[in-house]
């Protein structure tokens, strides 16, 4: 009977440890794919003139593979403005958007921003006169 329980115990912490290990692996492939997601479509929004159709596509790709719902929602969203910016501002958008992809990526709920703290997605450094 000891031997059932120990290898009940084994057999159950072994699968716990797996499915914490999908689950790290799971998030760590998102960080990794909002990382490389972000400055493309970024550059897009900003500088549509430089912007690259392979990158911004591929970049797509990987958004709708690893993002969740409300993370491909908010980013469907920015893609709307860009094409037509009566439908709001692309600022605002990609902030909203951003801001999305961190709440999918944290652990702890008190990491959390507000989209309007999330400023300068686009600057240009000009060197000025002093």
């Amino acid at each position: 009977m000891n031997w059932l329980v120990v290898l009940g115990s084994v057999l159950v912490s072994g699968l716990v440890g797996y499915v914490f290990g999908v689950c790290k692996s799971f998030r760590e492939a998102k960080q990794r794919a909002y990382q490389e997601i972000l400055p493309p479509i970024i550059k897009m929004a900003y500088r549509s003139d430089q912007a690259n159709e392979g990158d911004f596509c591929e970049a797509l790709s990987k958004l709708w593979l690893y993002g969740s719902k409300r993370v491909t929602e908010k980013m469907e969203h920015a893609l709307h403005v860009a094409h037509d910016a009566s439908r709001g501002d692309i600022s605002t958008a990609l902030q909203q958007a951003v801001v999305e992809m961190r709440k999918d990526i944290q652990v702890y709920p008190w990491q959390k921003l507000r989209a309007e703290e999330v400023n300068h997605l686009f600057t240009r450094i000009t060197k000025g006169a002093k």
